[in-house]
């Protein structure tokens, strides 16, 4: 929730006016099983915790927006649960998938905001859907009247430890992946793991990848949790079909989690550029949106290929930066090896045929340099943590994708 603090109105000794404000940041983030068998009591006067934004005397009215796909496996539980509730309320359906992340869907839902008539302070959209969703619906509340609220159920693994834990929204512009965006974060997220138990494998995999890039970069334990239990977890699809299995899920959502926030809370802004969590994300924003745009090459179908969900091309990204971390004795030989097995017991990639792409790798460097103020910042693994690098050349970035294609294992293109 966000609060307004006192500004300061000074003059500087030369005459100018100078304006010094604060607006401070506050959200909730609740994890929970089975949100919509549930029966939410209604929230006290004065409280701000509540799922459904409802408060005494205040408008009961919301527009949800929910995933295609979620809409046709959840729409019927979605909507007793919000009648249950006393909530009135009109669910837009909007397709997922990378190729939905652009400005026209934007557009699209602020019409939408139009027609529903929302209340610009009292009446939070109600969201439910994986990351793309979660930040295209995140970036047009941003901009609508300069910001409405939203409350967000993230129904995908990358939704609930990633898209759904920031303060980031964005579309893709172009070749280039979230080049617009804003930093506007829900009033609250609702993190629930049943949503998971109608995700394919792959999907899993997908976000595992994000939840193994914190136990890399953040939270050994957390990497020694998915090195014994997260192919176990990725079977059961988080549900804990096992005790053993369920202790794990339980963990390693909790880790992620709380790895997450609490990297993101001391910068939630980026105003440090120096970001442990950018692990696994310095190559593969150019390698995703590349796959994507040959993917969408249907008039030369000989030049057609599969596209990579973005917690594949983060895995490539995280052995690519591995190999370099290995090369400039950040890590041994063992530790290198480690990191690929786990990856690949977690179902992802560790190879792509645009690693070998060396145009592509050293176009992705420069802009995600740009992206970070100019340095490039690239975190490589290191013991539990990451050391940050500014000084990457195209031949170690070519020796560590050729050790990394020496490893075999599983391919996307």
């Amino acid at each position: 929730m966000a609060m307004t603090a006192p500004g300061i109105l000074r003059r500087s000794p030369d005459g100018d006016y100078v304006v010094e404000a604060t607006h401070p940041v506050k959200y909730g983030v609740t994890v929970t099983d089975g949100v919509l068998q549930q029966t939410l009591p209604f929230p006290e006067p004065g409280s701000d915790r509540d799922p459904l934004g409802r408060v005494p005397g205040g408008s009961m009215r919301r527009l949800v927006v929910a995933d295609r796909e979620v809409a046709r496996l959840y729409g019927d539980p979605i909507q007793e649960f919000l009648t249950r509730h006393g909530i009135e309320f009109r669910l837009v359906a909007i397709p997922g998938g990378e190729s939905s992340k652009r400005w026209k869907t934007v557009r699209r839902l602020c019409r939408e905001f139009d027609s529903f008539g929302i209340n610009r302070r009292g009446e939070p959209i109600i969201v439910f859907g994986g990351g793309v969703v979660l930040d295209v619906v995140g970036l047009a509340a941003s901009i609508y009247r300069r910001g409405i609220p939203r409350l967000i159920f993230p129904t995908t693994l990358v939704g609930q430890i990633d898209a759904g834990l920031g303060v980031k929204t964005g579309v893709d512009f172009g070749p280039f992946k979230n080049r617009l965006g804003t930093y506007a974060p829900a009033q609250w997220a609702t993190i629930d793991r049943r949503f998971l138990a109608t995700l394919d494998a792959r999907r899993l995999s997908d976000g595992l990848a994000e939840i193994l890039k914190v136990g890399i970069a953040v939270d050994a334990s957390l990497f020694e949790v998915l090195r014994a239990d997260g192919r176990k977890v990725l079977h059961e699809s988080f549900q804990g079909r096992t005790d053993s299995g369920d202790r794990a899920a339980r963990e390693i959502l909790d880790s992620s989690i709380r790895g997450m926030l609490g990297e993101l809370a001391p910068n939630l802004r980026e105003d440090e550029m120096a970001r442990s969590v950018y692990l696994g994300h310095t190559w593969s924003p150019a390698v995703e949106m590349e796959a994507l745009c040959r993917s969408q090459r249907w008039w030369l179908p000989w030049r057609r290929r599969p596209s990579l969900l973005h917690g594949e091309a983060v895995a490539l990204d995280m052995m690519l930066s591995a190999g370099i971390a290995l090369d400039r004795g950040h890590i041994d030989k063992a530790e290198y090896e480690l990191i690929a097995e786990t990856t690949d017991s977690l179902g992802l990639p560790l190879w792509d045929s645009l690693l070998a792409n060396s145009r592509l790798l050293a176009r992705g460097l420069r802009d995600t340099t740009r992206h970070r103020g100019g340095r490039q910042l690239a975190p490589l693994p290191q013991g539990g943590k990451v050391a940050f690098a500014s000084d990457i050349t195209a031949s170690e970035v070519a020796r560590a994708a050729r050790r990394q294609h020496s490893l075999g294992g599983r391919a996307i293109g």
